[in-house]
């Protein structure tokens, strides 16, 4: 779709790894390394096999045993591009995953990156960095802080850009959930993003419940601004945004987590077709935890009963047309099961 419709270039994965295996021994060397890792007893041994054949162990974990196959450590994860590295003002920042098992997501797209001529300009080895977390505007980036991105990896992403400012967005507890589900809102991009120059799109109840701390440009590194603290909302009004609201249900259905292809054009979550799946999801949570999203599922019902009322499901909103956004809408069913949209499913890897 990318391609066809829009005209972006589209590198996959698994061609970029095993083109540059061709090329590249360091590649070729990284794959059997891999292999030999899962299967150090393996007869014939990984040099005697193809590439392809130990991509697919490295990403499927796989390890032979007797009378079969065990697959250890599966990228089941992997589909979601967005969060191994980020692509910053300098280039290609390497990250590091806040969870064990998609720790070696980043070794692989590593290799990806380094056959696509785009090896990294700094790497995150401590702390915690995800892409979903990072959002490039202009000369200003805002960086979210939270379960998946701490401040010790936001200093190493730090130091890999040079942007004039960015600014640090804390991840804002849920008030309509008694209890904390990290699931809700772990990237910034999963209640926020920017649309294009001047609009941006996210949850009032989260926008205003987020505190920012602005670090500025000094030297060769950044400085906390002094008493430069605020909200969200309060800071993207500093920066002259307009902000097109989601409801609580839109959210959820990962309203914010479109792509924009170019200034004012996206691919978006079409959330009407998500939401009755969202709903249910809900309920499932709420009747294994009574109480805990009782005023979350609440308000969620109360938005899906307006909202196709009102013919008003995001993209398909006022507030969208009267800014000027071009939104192209996918139903991506199986991605927003997996906590992500359009967004998470991709990395740029030039700016």
């Amino acid at each position: 779709m990318l391609h066809e419709d829009f005209g972006v270039r589209v590198h996959r994965l698994c061609s970029s790894i095993l083109g540059g295996a061709e090329e590249m021994p360091g590649i070729r060397s990284a794959l059997e390394a891999s292999a030999e890792r899962l299967n150090p007893e393996a007869d014939p041994g990984p040099a005697a096999r193809d590439s392809a054949h130990l991509l697919s162990i490295a990403i499927l974990g796989a390890q032979g045993r007797k009378g079969g196959t065990t697959l250890t450590e599966t990228m089941h994860n992997l589909y979601f591009m967005r969060d191994q590295q980020v692509c910053t003002d300098l280039g290609m920042v390497t990250g590091r995953m806040a969870t064990r098992e998609r720790r070696m997501e980043v070794e692989m797209t590593h290799l990806a990156l380094s056959a696509l001529g785009a090896d990294p300009v700094a790497r995150v080895s401590e702390g915690k960095m995800e892409g979903g977390d990072v959002i490039p505007a202009g000369d200003f980036a805002l960086v979210g802080c939270g379960v998946r991105t701490d401040m010790k990896g936001i200093a190493a992403l730090m130091r890999g850009m040079e942007f004039d400012e960015v600014a640090v967005v804390h991840e804002p507890l849920h008030p309509l959930i008694r209890g904390r589900d990290y699931m809700v809102s772990m990237h910034l991009d999963t209640y926020f993003n920017i649309a294009g120059e001047g609009v941006a799109v996210g949850n009032p109840v989260l926008l205003d419940r987020a505190r920012v701390e602005v670090f500025v440009r000094e030297g060769e590194g950044y400085r906390p601004e002094d008493g430069a603290q605020t909200t969200l909302a309060g800071y993207l009004g500093e920066k002259g945004y307009s902000i097109i609201p989601v409801t609580t249900l839109e959210q959820l259905c990962y309203a914010s987590n479109f792509l924009c292809v170019r200034d004012h054009e996206a691919v978006a979550v079409d959330t009407g077709q998500i939401a009755p799946m969202m709903l249910e999801r809900l309920r499932e949570k709420e009747a294994a935890r009574p109480g805990m999203y009782a005023a979350l599922l609440a308000q969620a019902e109360a938005d899906y009963r307006r909202l196709r009322a009102e013919a008003e499901f995001f993209p398909y909103k006022r507030e969208v047309y009267a800014e000027g956004l071009e939104m192209t809408p996918v139903s991506l069913k199986c991605a927003t099961g997996g906590y992500g949209g359009a967004h998470c499913m991709t990395c740029p890897l030039r700016r």
